[in-house]
């Protein structure tokens, strides 16, 4: 089974890659050494570096890059985010997905699956939350 990159490390691996790939001058086996170069300094993990030669080129060649990130991205977990704190009636916030937007509901009906990523965005501190992970 490959190891899996985090979205941080594939991100950082795009980067790298398009700088260079900006640079038309080398050839594309000039260009995916320097990447491979590149990323092993930059994640500072030489050994996750050195088994993925092959992941690191399909996530550099712009046209594999979309699945390369579904075979070799570690999948964010998606959690039920509950307030800490209750109402006065004791109930729960938690936070939900509503018309795109993700709010503070109480009681809530339902509870919505969501990533740290997708409440960090909205505005919420993720230390504030009870979360419970789900599949």
């Amino acid at each position: 089974m490959t190891k899996k990159f985090t979205e941080e490390e594939y991100q950082k691996i795009v980067e790298i890659a398009d700088k260079r790939l900006a640079n038309r001058e080398y050839v594309v086996s000039t260009i995916v050494k320097d990447i491979y170069v590149d990323v092993f300094y930059e994640l500072n993990n030489a050994d996750k570096v050195k088994e993925l030669n092959q992941e690191l080129a399909l996530i550099s060649i712009p046209k594999s890059r979309d699945w390369a990130h579904e075979q070799f991205v570690e999948k964010e977990k998606k959690y039920y985010w509950r307030y800490k704190k209750t109402d006065e009636d004791g109930d729960f916030y938690y936070l939900i997905k509503d018309f795109g937007l993700i709010i503070l509901d109480c009681p809530a009906n339902w509870h919505e699956k969501l990533t740290e990523t997708e409440i960090i965005e909205a505005g919420y501190n993720p230390d504030m939350f009870e979360r419970e992970e789900v599949e």
